[in-house]
């Protein structure tokens, strides 16, 4: 699990629960702050911690998006 934040990773093994079938770790890696569509941040941010951490990873990113003013 990508994160530097340690409540993020709290969180996330909470919601996995103990019968989740890996072990859960945090890697804080520097990524770059990517503009576009949520999947398509996500799909890149991913990626790129994958590339660099050469392995499989997951991320949790959020945003905020307006469909209308």
């Amino acid at each position: 699990f990508v994160t530097g934040n340690v409540k993020k990773l709290e969180e996330v093994r909470a919601i996995l629960g103990s019968n989740f079938p890996f072990e859960v770790v945090n890697h804080k890696l520097d990524l770059p702050e990517l503009q576009g569509e949520i999947d398509e941040v996500s799909i890149k941010k991913c990626q790129e911690a994958a590339h660099r951490l050469r392995r499989p990873v997951f991320i949790e990113d959020t945003s905020l998006c307006f469909n209308a003013l």
